[in-house]
């Protein structure tokens, strides 16, 4: 099995990035957001531990991220602190949203 293609697309972290912020109370720093996701989707310790090319980051907080940027835009969160990620109040009305 190839791991890089077991971590999920930066597109299908959008809602589960939702999810958790709302099980994190509407916000969090980014290390609590991705732990969460990680456990919320089940990703095993070699998917959740694949690095992201030659830095320190990981394959899922890179992708994370860029989830993040996405719900940014979508005007559903905000980047409350440095590293820490709120719900807007948009976002905590948002359910789901479509990933396209």
């Amino acid at each position: 099995m190839d791991s890089a293609k077991s971590v999920p697309q930066f597109s299908e972290l959008i809602n589960p990035t939702l999810f958790v912020l709302r099980e994190l109370g509407g916000s969090g720093s980014i290390t609590e957001i991705v732990d969460k996701i990680i456990d919320h989707l089940g990703l095993s310790d070699e998917v959740a531990d694949l690095p992201h090319g030659e830095g320190s980051s990981t394959e899922i907080a890179y992708r994370g991220a860029w989830a993040r940027t996405y719900l940014k835009k979508y005007g559903l969160l905000e980047n409350s602190a440095r590293g820490v990620w709120s719900l807007t109040s948009l976002g905590r009305e948002t359910e789901s949203v479509d990933p396209k």
